[in-house]
């Protein structure tokens, strides 16, 4: 069955104009999923992203479709010589711009939040941009690799005798629209106490930076880098395990100290597994030994000839049961089907051109609201429909998309 949400959201009566590129689409998404109606501006022929592979039979983006949902579409084409009058009449009407280009980008398109805000200063201006509008890189182009070099996620990620390893799709830009969707929350309710606007300075740097689990406190509290591990166990206890249909990852140790352990070794030895005694011997409590290869090693063969009989639903719901930190390593048909996921209503269907895809759901729930995707993605030009005076808009300039 595909959704048909009410209306109503948190941000019900909200207008968002997206002049953002891939790196800051997400944002306008969750703002979407939350009720804002937000507008993406293309110019004729369309976003590029809408042609990002891979897609659908009839050519539809599934990135585009992702990053699109509930969203409008206005052609308002950059090289038209009344563009510029047509925008600042768009933003008359608006709460919120979004962009995503560096500040030189932005001063040339007259589009600097400092311009923008003392124009409109009743609007909120997210600006996301790699480095932030200030500093000797703000300027400097970037891609997704580059952003997670330069956050430091890629100096934890891959075989620590390889080469960093990228992770799939452009997650920098998921990274910065959950941190710039939080951020113009703080705005609006800022506005709508104060009447005025603002600028938000979005860097994607530190937006990345900000996501590097804890990294940053194994820096402050013991003066440690992390750095890569790949899949191999940092210490005894804790890693990936091979089960019966799958693999299952355990925390059974962090920064050297034993987590749980004497609640492991009475769930290994009530299950018959009888090397699970030498568990309990003193080395075990040492930093030095728990962190060694010979450590990790010796806990791995004890805990995988346990784990090798037993789904990982059956390890998940038993460890879990005696308090200790133990998950599933989950394929995408897990996902969909999880029981918490399905009872949370998680994933929702859309209709997609025709097609009805599942999305994932949005990273926050609301009592008494919905919020989640509305629609699929805009046809070009969608917003002229929707505009509330569309005699108006058209005098503006802006172009219908013939049916």
């Amino acid at each position: 069955m595909i959704l048909t949400p009410a209306p109503d959201g948190p941000l019900e009566g909200i207008r968002v104009i997206d002049l953002t590129t891939r790196l800051g689409a997400y944002t306008g998404r969750l703002l979407s999923d939350l009720g804002a109606e937000v507008i993406r501006v293309e110019p004729r022929e369309g976003a590029p992203e809408r042609n990002n592979a891979p897609r659908m039979e009839d050519g539809i983006s599934f990135s585009f479709a992702f990053t699109e949902a509930g969203k409008q579409s206005l052609i308002a084409d950059s090289s038209d010589a009344d563009y510029a009058v047509q925008l600042e009449h768009l933003l008359d009407t608006a709460q919120m711009l979004l962009t995503s280009e560096g500040p030189a980008l932005l001063r040339a398109r007259d589009l600097h939040p400092e311009d923008v805000t003392d124009r409109h200063p009743g609007l909120v201006h997210v600006s996301i941009s790699p480095f932030g509008l200030t500093g000797q890189y703000a300027d400097r182009p970037a891609s997704d690799l580059t952003l997670l070099a330069a956050g430091g996620l890629l100096g934890l990620a891959g075989d620590p005798d390889r080469e960093p390893l990228r992770a799939w799709g452009n997650q920098t830009s998921v990274i910065a629209g959950v941190h710039a969707a939080a951020a113009a929350l703080i705005a609006l309710l800022s506005l709508e106490s104060t009447g005025r606007g603002q600028f938000v300075d979005l860097s994607v740097q530190e937006a990345v930076a900000h996501s590097l689990e804890n990294a940053v406190q194994y820096l402050d509290l013991e003066g440690v880098v992390r750095k890569r591990v790949g899949a191999g166990p940092a210490e005894a206890g804790t890693g990936l395990f091979q089960c019966a249909d799958g693999w299952v990852y355990l925390v059974g140790g962090l920064g050297g100290r034993p987590l749980a352990w004497e609640s492991i070794i009475e769930w290994l030895t009530a299950q018959g597994v009888n090397e699970a005694r030498t568990l309990d011997a003193d080395k075990w409590q040492e930093r030095t030994w728990r962190r060694s290869l010979e450590g990790s090693t010796a806990f791995r063969q004890i805990f995988e000839k346990f784990a090798r009989t037993r789904t990982k639903q059956e390890l998940y719901e038993s460890g879990q049961g005696r308090g200790i930190s133990i998950a599933p390593v989950a394929m995408p048909e897990d996902l969909i089907n999880d029981p918490q996921l399905v009872a949370r209503d998680f994933f929702r269907t859309i209709d997609v051109g025709g097609n009805p895809l599942r999305f994932p759901g949005p990273p926050y729930r609301f009592a008494n609201a919905y919020v989640g995707p509305r629609s699929g993605p805009p046809a070009l030009g969608s917003a002229t429909e929707s505009l509330a005076d569309v005699d108006a808009a058209a005098d503006l300039g802006y172009e219908r998309t013939p049916a």
